[in-house]
């Protein structure tokens, strides 16, 4: 896909809190887009437009790590990496359909799916 495909008919949607940083969500007819501050700019992570429904559907109610949801997931296509998914969890949080909590476990951040 050409880079400014990406940004055709984009919508904000929120902002969701990182432990050292605020990322900034916004959505396309395919895709959510997650933009990070670096210290010259922004990058940019997609994120499937399937993945906050797919991570509902399966762990609604519990308390997930992006590690546990990669592990878990039957969609290796969209969760291919825990960097993946945690974008992808950032995006719930965006659209209030996860937050996340202030305890972790190890170093992993912890999410509450709603």
């Amino acid at each position: 896909m050409k880079p400014v495909r990406l940004f055709e008919g984009v919508r904000y949607v929120g902002e969701a809190e990182g432990d050292k940083r605020t990322y900034y969500i916004f959505e396309s007819d395919d895709r959510y887009l997650v933009l990070g501050p670096t210290r010259d700019g922004y990058y940019v992570n997609l994120v499937d437009r399937e993945a906050p429904a797919i991570i509902s559907k399966a762990f609604s109610g519990q308390k997930v790590t992006s590690k546990l949801v990669t592990a878990k997931s039957r969609r290796p296509d969209i969760f291919h990496s825990p960097l993946a998914t945690l974008n992808a969890l950032y995006a719930m949080v965006a659209l209030r359909r996860a937050r996340k909590l202030k305890q972790r476990q190890g170093r992993s951040l912890v999410f509450k799916i709603s």
